[in-house]
Order: structure tokens, then sequence, then C-alpha cells
């Protein structure tokens, strides 16, 4: 799922400060469409009526050999440092970290339609095992709620500056017991999948579209890369979550967000740019806002929680 933001960091002097890129929300809330509370301090990522993926293969065994792609922009005027990336996975059963590997390629175009490399390689280990953390979310169906799915937000260390364009992030996990693991799509409460879904699975080398077994929409995989943004002589550190998910987007008059969880705290600013890089709105974290006097155009949200700094992208009509 392309993920499409802008500059708009025209600032006085240099800015530091953590942010990031996600590209689709994983988590559907603390209690399930059937009114089963989620475990203290979790929510669930419930599969959607009519979908019935749990999780998607991306993972080697020996025998299997699965990967994962979706995309992202880095925007026209800027150039991304990346430091990292995160992906969401279970392995059914496991109450302990269960992956002990993740291989990684940045593509300068689809691995699928002769992309060519920008970083990395399907071979070499790059976890990042002390930076990958519980997520705090088990995956679960309506009929079938129960904490067997725990998903781990598993960390990759990247090094590799970005020019504009659409690249790829194309993975491969490996289990510690070798075993099965699953990667679960973007989830979004109501929704089969994202209007620009485009996410695709490697079986054996081949490369195919990754459609729910249930509705056969088609998915996007969730992801977050960490990087330092530059633009017009300007640095900012950055996160693209695919969790941050704006709706109405376009909006006339109001809009939501979807946030991760660590994102919901009683200190999160909500504050949007205009193309100038000015603040022309600043919230703190509600049910809605409401941007009705804002003038037509594109407008950058961030996301400051205390901890990162999440950017995306509005449109006012």
């Amino acid at each position: 799922m392309k993920q499409n933001l802008f500059s708009l960091m025209i600032l006085c002097g240099s800015l530091m400060s953590a942010q990031s890129y996600s590209n689709g929300n994983l988590s559907t809330g603390a209690t399930t469409s059937t009114s089963v509370a989620a475990p203290a301090g979790y929510t669930w990522s419930e599969i959607q009526a009519a979908n019935t993926t749990y999780g998607v293969a991306g993972y080697s065994d020996g025998t299997n050999v699965f990967r994962l792609s979706d995309d992202f922009t880095v925007p026209a005027g800027e150039s991304w440092a990346i430091s990292s990336v995160e992906v969401f996975a279970y392995q059914t059963g496991s109450t302990i970290f269960p992956i002990s590997q993740m291989n990684l390629v940045l593509w300068n175009g689809s691995p699928a339609a002769g992309g060519t490399v920008a970083f990395g390689d399907p071979t070499t280990n790059i976890i990042n095992v002390a930076g990958s953390t519980d997520s705090k979310m088990y995956r679960v169906a309506a009929s079938a709620v129960g904490t067997t799915r725990r998903i781990w937000q598993v960390k990759a260390n990247v090094a590799k500056s970005l020019n504009p364009g659409t690249y790829w992030v194309d993975y491969q996990l490996k289990a510690t017991n070798s075993g099965a693991v699953f990667l679960p799509p973007v989830t979004i409460v109501g929704s089969n999948g994202p209007a620009d879904a485009n996410a695709i699975q490697a079986n054996g080398g081949v490369w195919a579209p990754v459609l729910d077994g249930g509705s056969g929409a088609a998915q996007a995989m969730p992801f977050i890369i960490t990087y330092v943004a530059t633009t017009l002589g300007t640095t900012e550190t950055l996160q693209l979550d695919s969790r941050v998910v704006v709706y109405p987007n376009p909006t006339t008059d109001s809009f939501k967000l979807s946030l991760p969880f660590d994102s919901k705290n009683s200190k999160t600013e909500v504050s949007i740019y205009d193309v100038t890089g000015k603040k022309v709105k600043s919230f703190k974290i509600a049910d809605s806002y409401n941007v009705s006097d804002l003038q037509k155009g594109i407008y950058l949200i961030k996301v400051n929680d205390g901890q990162n700094i999440k950017a995306t992208k509005l449109i006012k009509n």
C-alpha cells in the first residue's frame, strides 16, 4: 500500500525528534465485535467480517521459502536516511519472542516487475532482537477469540539513504524453532482491506498479490520505517508507521485517527502543518478533529506521543 508523504519541514534551524512512517493499522481495539475484552494492557487485531486470513506466510524454514513486500514513497524534495524497519508477526502458541532472523531488501521499483536493489540482500540477518518488542496485540477472529497468536514487533537495522521515488520493502523472518511464522495484514474496522492495498508475497521466488482467503480482497502489510528526512537543509527524525490511519481522507470538515495503542495517551498531541511548514492547528488526543476552517489543500499531520512523532498526510476538500 503506497504511503505518500510530502515535505513540510521548512523550519528554522536544525530539528531532531523521533517520528515514524506507517503503512496501515493493525489494532481493532480492546473489545471484540462480540464484546470480549482483551487482557489488561493489550488490544485485539480482529479479522473483519468476510475475511478469514489470520496471517500471511513470510518465513523460511528450510523447506518453505516465503517473502512479503509492500511499497512506500519518498516525497519529492526529500531524502530519507533510514535507520530501521519494523514488521509485525506471530508464531501460534509462542509466549516469548519467537524470531531469531530477519533479512530485508529495499527495492527501487517492485521486486515483481523489474525493480533494482537499493539496499540489502535475501540472506543477511539484520534483526535487532533487543529492539524488538511485544506489540501488545493478539490476532483473533470474532468466532475464535483467544491469546494464542501474540503479535510481536520485529525490528531490523538498516543504514540507507533514499532519494525521492517509490520503493518496496521486501522481508523474510525465521523462527528460533524453525517453525512457521505469520504476519497479519493491515486491519481496519469495517473494511476488508485498504482501497490501495497492493502487497505481494513470494512463494519459492514467484511473486503474487496478497489476497484474503475469504473475501478475496487485496491486502496491505503493516510496517514502520524510522528515518531522518532532509529538506532544504533541515533534518528531522520521523517514523512512517502503517498503523496510523486518517479517515475520512480527503475530508471537508473533520477527520478521525486510528492510532497504535502506545500513541493513545493523555500527552499525545496532534498537529497540522501547511505546505509552508507552518503549524496551523494543534489538538490534544480526541475522538475527532475539526478542520472545517482550513483552506482546501494538502496538509501534514504529526502525532507526537512523547516518544515518537508519526507523520501522515491529510487532504482537505
